[in-house]
């Protein structure tokens, strides 16, 4: 094993004003390119990856950087909207398992995920994709769900809430949890709370504070053992 695949992490975050505290601690921090950023957080080497908002931007990106270098662990840090009303704005979850809520098919107005159409393949049945490497920590354990489109109105919360059951809701996760498991690289996905999940209602947000939250809990994961 060589000294990057040893000591590197992998930070992975949708954009970058949302793992922009991280990048202004890093020590020596120079762009890579236009999207991957490397340097070092409290001696620990890091890489933070850019990969753009949703499901397929998160997919490209993070294939091609996890078949370009290894990692010893990948991180992925962001915001997130919670389902349940006993989560504080601005909490940092760890997202242990998590779906693709809105892939599947219209069958006239009910919705049909793709193990219930038979549409499945080997290595995807279309079901909640579980992290068979959760990183001991104090944060809550949740499940997330995973949508094309973040969910702004009570009729699409409601049918998410019956059919899934989540806690927490990402544009990214579950890609970030498919190529993960796929390419054999330990994960953990870490989300602050910005927002309720409910109708449209930007001046319930609190972004800034979920992002500060949410780097912090970073910083403080690279000193535990569980990581290396």
């Amino acid at each position: 094993m060589n000294t990057f695949e040893a000591r590197h992490i992998l930070v992975v975050s949708a954009t970058e004003a949302e793992c922009a505290p991280s990048l202004r601690q890093m020590s020596g921090c120079k762009a890579v390119s236009s999207w991957l950023y490397t340097g070092t957080i409290q001696g620990q080497d890091i890489d933070v990856l850019i990969t753009g908002i949703g499901s397929v931007a998160t997919t490209f990106r993070l294939t091609q950087t996890l078949m370009l270098r290894p990692y010893s662990r990948a991180i992925s840090i962001g915001i997130a909207g919670s389902f349940a009303d006993d989560i504080p704005f601005g909490e940092s979850v760890q997202i242990t398992e998590d779906c693709f809520a809105d892939l599947g098919i219209d069958n006239n107005g009910q919705f049909r995920s793709l193990r219930e159409e038979r549409l499945t393949c080997n290595d995807f049945d279309g079901g909640f994709i579980v992290n068979p490497y959760p990183v001991q920590s104090p944060h809550r354990k949740l499940r997330g769900i995973t949508v094309q489109t973040a969910s702004g109105s009570q009729k699409r919360i409601d049918e998410l809430v019956q059919r899934c059951n989540p806690q927490v809701e990402t544009m990214e996760n579950a890609a970030f949890f498919y190529v993960c498991r796929l390419l054999k690289v330990p994960f953990a996905s870490f989300r602050a709370i910005s927002n309720m999940v409910e109708p449209r209602n930007r001046e319930n947000w609190r972004i800034s504070e979920a992002i500060v939250s949410v780097n912090e809990s970073l910083r403080e994961l690279l000193n535990f053992s569980a990581l290396h």
